[in-house]
């Protein structure tokens, strides 16, 4: 929940999606959903550090990243960075440009994690994961596979380290959206409930607590 106070009789702000699973036929209805959402949010933070701005990037540096990781985007994070590219939401996606907190392998981005886990460590998924995702700063992290695309949530604080969480990017990016809802709205149990209807209560119990 943000520690900011908007009591206004006026908020949420009157383009605010509601608290809610939208009907997302398209891309074009899902760049839609996500743009409104990102503004709303961006409304809830205004004249804070934290506020997300829209920043696309441009194509060019998308393929040299992709040069430099071996191999591609997952199409749905890639079409968000090349159209949207906030990056300072309910959790911080990491940055196509390079940077400190930016996507990267995951042994990149934790080394560690080689000595934490050594004893209980799947070495050639690790190997697969690039991270994406920056979970809050604590350390965790969320990552795609390069193979499958599919999502990782890596956790150095609580075994297991890796647990598939989603099919997607998309699933996250959708997820993560509903965080930001909930933020606005002030109504994390809602929010919650939500997330557990459609990807299950242990994922969320896992994600958030």
């Amino acid at each position: 929940m943000s520690d900011l106070d908007n009591t206004s009789d006026t908020w949420p702000p009157a383009d605010c999606p509601a608290l809610a699973w939208p009907a997302l036929p398209d891309p074009q209805a899902r760049l839609a959903w996500y743009q409104a959402v990102i503004k709303a949010y961006a409304a809830l933070w205004e004249g804070h550090v934290s506020a997300p701005m829209l920043t696309p990037v441009a194509e060019g540096a998308i393929q040299a990243l992709e040069q430099q990781l071996g191999c591609a985007l997952p199409a749905p994070l890639r079409q968000y960075h090349l159209q949207l590219g906030a990056l300072s939401l309910a959790e911080t996606l990491c940055s196509v440009h390079h940077g400190p907190v930016c996507i990267q392998p995951l042994l990149a981005a934790y080394p560690g994690i080689t000595d934490i886990y050594e004893d209980n460590l799947d070495l050639p998924l690790v190997e697969a994961l690039v991270a994406f995702g920056d979970y809050l700063g604590n350390g965790n992290m969320f990552c795609f596979h390069r193979q499958d695309g599919a999502v990782y949530y890596f956790d150095h604080d609580t075994e297991p380290a890796l647990t598939r969480f989603f099919d997607s990017t998309q699933d996250y990016l959708d997820a993560l959206m509903l965080r930001c809802l909930a933020e606005v709205h002030d109504d994390d149990d809602t929010g919650e409930a939500l997330l557990g209807a459609r990807y299950g209560e242990s994922l969320v119990r896992k994600w958030l607590y």
